[in-house]
């Protein structure tokens, strides 16, 4: 049986890639066409991800210029000693410098094996450097707007298997309140990336009966809800803190699911958000939500544009009907566990007869 290296750098253990490295594994497991290994350069705060996955870790340090300095000195060395001794026939990795450092690695001891890139953000946004980005034979592409992405880059299309993300989920149907019920899952930043900043914007503009559901960690939520409460809505925002899976709480209701991030790869939250039959509102970012929200599922706004969120959620406050749960529930087939390990074992069987 073929074999493989994923290759990784220090992750907290708590991120998206980290739920979907292993959701990928679990579907894996049961019709494995080729062995598949992790190999971990940093690992991890947190290892509830690793559980059950073939997994070597190189520990080095929770310093973050510790490890800047290990990667600039030993990781080299390190890469091409693990490669010398696994010999796998193909390489995968999500992180750039990673990936060149495997290829040159090959290179140097002569083996055609195929190393593959899978980038889990927006290349605008986070730029890579063309000396690493063309290291890759392959890229794995998470979005289709990744996938444009690197086409504008020079990468041909014959060369970019688009894969999406797979999605774990009990599938059971959260509850439609009477009342509106919004919810928001994910880091609480009033700016940056997950830019809350627009979403208090776009609620402060709603008139009517409505509540703001927030699950994720308020250890830095101080500014957001010093911004709410400038905004005069902190009374209608909800606080619940982190919770490992807030879909499995008893408690849990939702009328639509709202995002305004700034850019993402592939927002798992909108994926797991119409698994359970929510109605998901998200900004229209260049990589990401166009793959997942549809006139089926939900809506799209013009990301900044804070009058036309208002809009759509004063609709709903206003009792828009909304699509069937059930309806919005068969939206998410396509980021099912077995249909996500076809396009990823087609990708990985294509690339291995070249």
């Amino acid at each position: 049986m073929q074999k493989g290296i994923l290759i990784v750098p220090f992750m907290t253990g708590y991120g998206g890639t980290e739920t979907v490295i292993k959701n990928l594994f679990r579907s894996h497991q049961k019709r494995p066409n080729y062995e598949l290994k992790v190999y971990s350069i940093g690992g991890s705060v947190d290892y509830e991800w690793a559980k059950n996955i073939n997994i070597d870790i190189k520990w080095i340090s929770k310093n973050r210029k510790v490890r800047d300095l290990y990667s600039a000195t030993v990781m080299p060395f390190n890469i091409f000693n693990y490669l010398w001794h696994e010999k796998p026939d193909f390489v995968i990795s999500t992180n750039p410098i990673i990936w060149y450092l495997a290829k040159l690695s090959l290179r140097l001891m002569h083996r055609n094996t195929p190393v593959i890139g899978w980038y889990h953000y927006s290349i605008d946004q986070k730029p890579i450097r063309k000396i690493f980005l063309n290291a890759a034979d392959y890229y794995l592409s998470i979005s289709s707007g990744i996938k444009k992405q690197l086409m504008n880059k020079g990468i041909p299309s014959s060369k970019i298997f688009l894969i999406y993300n797979p999605v774990v989920t009990d599938e059971h149907i959260i509850e439609r309140p009477k009342k509106t019920h919004f919810i928001y899952m994910g880091r609480v930043m009033l700016d940056g990336q997950k830019n809350l900043r627009e979403l208090i914007d776009g609620l402060s503009l709603v008139k009517g009966n409505w509540i703001l559901d927030i699950y994720g960690d308020v250890s830095h939520s101080n500014d957001v809800k010093k911004y709410a409460k400038s905004k005069k809505i902190a009374q209608n925002i909800v606080w619940h803190g982190f919770i490992n899976n807030p879909w499995q709480e008893d408690d849990i209701e939702a009328t639509a699911l709202l995002l305004t991030s700034k850019y993402e790869g592939l927002p798992m939250v909108l994926c797991e958000g119409i698994s359970h039959g929510v109605y998901c509102i998200s900004a229209d970012t260049s990589t990401g939500p166009e793959d997942i929200i549809n006139n089926q599922n939900g809506k799209l706004y013009s990301l900044g544009n804070i009058n036309e969120l208002a809009r759509i959620l004063q609709k709903i406050v206003d009792n828009q009907v909304l699509p069937d749960q059930k309806e919005i529930q068969l939206t998410a087939q396509i980021f099912s566990p077995d249909q996500y390990k076809k396009r990823f074992d087609n990708a990985i069987k294509t690339i291995l007869k070249k």
